[in-house]
Order: C-alpha cells, then structure tokens, then sequence
C-alpha cells in the first residue's frame, strides 16, 4: 500500500512537472528523474508481488535502475547551480554505467523463459561475475556522487555570497539533505549485498519519502541563475570572435574603452578570455576605471539606495550600471574587501541603523524597517545585523535606549 501511495505521489509530481509553463533544464531533469523512480517503483512491486515464472526480465532489470539514480541528481543539482557542462556528451558520460552493464547482462535477455527462471532460482548462477560487476558499480557511484554532489553545492554557497545579496529559497539545503537521504539508501543497499539480507522494505519505504520531499521542494524550486549576461559587451565580443576580428573601440561603449584603452590584446584567445572568461579581468579593468565605477557605485547606492531591493543580484546592479558582473565583482571585492553579499547587506544594516534614530520610526516594529532596509526574513536580517554589529537587533536598540 505505501509503495502504490509513493507512484500515485510520484505520477502527480510528473504531471505538475510536465503542465509547467517555462520549465527549465532542471526541471526537466527532475521530470525525467521522477519517471526513473516511478518505473523503479513498479518493478518493485512487480518483483514483490509476481512469482519468478510471470515476470522473469524484471528480476534482472531491477537492479541496474540504482546506476541512474544519481546521474539524474547530479544533472538536476548541476543545473539548478549554473555548473552543467556544456556539452551533452558529458552529460552521456553518466550513464555508460548503466547502459555498460545492461550490455554485459544482455545474453540473459535471450535466454528461455524456463532457463531465465532457472538462473534466477540458483542465485545468478552462470552470472556471479556481472552481479559483482554491477554491486561494485553501486558502491562506486555511491561514493564519488556524494562527494562530486556535497563539493557542488559547498561552491554553489560560495558562488551565491559572490552574487547575490540574499540567499532564501536559493542555498538548497533541502537537496543536500536529499543527498544525504539518498547517501543513507545506498548505505542499506550495500549492507544488504554484502550480508544477503533484504532490506528492500526498508528501502523502498525511504525511497518513498524522498519522493515526497522532491514534490514538496523540487517542483516549486525556481530559477537561481541567469542565463543571461545584462551588458551589452558580452554580445559585442561574442559577434568580434565569431568573426575573427580584433577589437577596437568602435566596438564597445565608453566604459569598456576606458577599460581596454591600456590593455595589449595579443591574439583571439586573449580577447575572449579577458572579455568574457576571466573572472575579474584584472589584466583589462585599469585602476582608473576600477576607482571610476567604484564612485559611480558609491553614489548610486547613496542616492538611489538601490540596496534595499530585496531580491537584489550582481547582475542586476550590473546592468543599473553598465559593465559586465565581473568587473563589478571586482570592484567590490578589492574597494570594500567583501564580497557581494557582504556587501549589499551592509549597507542594509547601516541604512536600519539609520532609520532607528529617526524619532518617526519608534511607531513601527524593527521587522517593518529591516523590511524596509531590503532584508526579507526575521532570520536574515538577524543574522547580517549581528555579523556587521556583533549584536543582535534588541541588544543593540537596548544599548541605545540606555545610551
């Protein structure tokens, strides 16, 4: 019953998946997943509830279904944090896994039906070799996914504090909570190949909850990053290299020329490298430019307080400006020593700071103005305002009062 409970989940989840106007690659990674689950399921419960005489393929199908479990992860958590390769050979690469044992079993699939149950009742017998191959495979992918994952999403935590000035809804702790869920399945997976024990309920039953946890989190998961760079540089430059032309100040706008005036660009690679790869670009963004869009920055924030935009991105201030992310990046990290959401926050706590002498303010609740500041949640502004202060909100309205 738990298990037709965990399909008719798993069935609806696809369906809300599959009606979603503007899915993006991850969720179609995550849809194509969920059909991978929902079939593991099924042959489950085919192997459970069906003698070896109806069903004999299913028991041999069966276990290769765990080898596409985390490649289906990892293509989801690499999309959903901007780091997918590329190339959709890469992607293949997961799966020759699979596909590599399913080609190894394969002379079982031509067998009669009465000497496919014969193998089955004998424990594998003539196919010891290829069921080692596949267990060890389990173990293997196991291991290098849980670390490849966790490693991908400790850099995703670093690459949000570079670009964005909050990070609700967007750290994806929820799936690193999945990973570790799914790290403690193939844990029982591989004591019961090891003991000969069947913990298949046990398994099963996890797998079920991870599918409600997936519905609950994946489907309204949205868009972290953009695929999209707001300057009008990365076009320019893009259109210069697929034409194999040398860039020349006709080319780009008044900022990028104060940017490139001094720099000697010696071959194609260079120009792509500097223009759109180099993460900060040092060797084309001068001081005189850097200190320029540091003003500039400066007194943007100061006039438009263009902080206190909630759901505020490096490269949406970017574009408020005019230059590539990267540029801004760098300013920002060498000028103030912070990174982005640092930085932005900062401000936010400073401007509630602010607002906390004006006389006016003492009728509205220290939630309403940090809102007001930019921060959304109690929890956020709790912790940026002790990490800039060393004090919490009430603490230092205390202080004050008392002062």
């Amino acid at each position: 019953m738990l298990y037709l409970f965990g399909i008719g989940i798993n069935l609806f989840l696809i369906l809300l998946l599959f009606s979603k106007k503007n899915k993006i690659l991850a969720d179609k990674f995550l849809l194509g997943w969920l059909i991978i689950i929902c079939c593991h399921l099924l042959l489950f419960i085919v192997a459970t509830t069906s003698s070896n005489n109806n069903y004999p393929d299913v028991f041999a199908i069966a276990p290769l279904f765990p080898l596409l479990h985390w490649p289906m992860l990892y293509l989801y958590t690499a999309a959903m944090t901007n780091m997918l390769p590329t190339s959709k050979k890469i992607w293949a690469l997961h799966f020759v896994p699979f596909l590599g044992i399913l080609v190894i079993i394969s002379p079982f699939f031509v067998l009669s039906t009465e000497e496919k149950i014969a193998v089955i009742d004998s424990g594998g017998q003539g196919y010891i070799i290829e069921i080692g191959i596949n267990a060890y495979a389990m173990l293997l992918s196991g291991i290098v996914y849980v670390i490849w994952l966790l490693f991908i999403l400790r850099k995703h935590k670093k690459n949000i504090a570079n670009q964005f000035s909050y990070d609700e809804k967007i750290k994806l702790n929820w799936l690193r909570y999945l990973i570790y869920g799914l790290g403690m399945i193939w844990l029982i997976i591989i004591a019961q190949s090891v003991n000969a024990t069947s913990y298949d309920n046990y398994i099963f039953g996890a797998a079920v909850l991870l599918v409600i946890i997936i519905g609950y989190f994946g489907v309204k998961q949205g868009r972290i990053y953009s695929n999209t760079v707001p300057h009008q540089l990365n076009n320019n430059v893009e259109n210069i290299i697929k034409n194999k032309q040398p860039i020349s100040n006709n080319d780009l706008s008044a900022n990028d020329v104060e940017i490139y005036e001094e720099t000697p660009i010696y071959n194609l690679e260079e120009q792509a490298d500097i223009a759109v790869k180099k993460k900060y670009a040092k060797s084309g963004l001068t001081e005189t430019a850097a200190q320029n869009l540091y003003e500039k920055l400066k007194e943007l924030m100061q006039q438009e307080k263009y902080y206190t935009e909630p759901e505020l991105s490096l490269a949406k201030l970017a574009e408020r400006l005019n230059i590539h992310p990267n540029y801004l990046s760098q300013v920002i990290n060498e000028k103030e020593g912070k990174n982005f959401y640092d930085y932005i926050n900062t401000l936010r706590v400073e401007e509630f700071k602010r607002l906390l002498l004006i006389s006016e303010n003492s009728k509205f609740t220290m939630m309403s103005l940090a809102l007001d500041c930019g921060f959304n949640s109690k929890s956020s502004f709790n912790k940026n305002f002790k990490k800039v202060t060393g004090q919490s909100p009430s603490e230092y309205l205390n202080i004050k009062r008392e002062g």
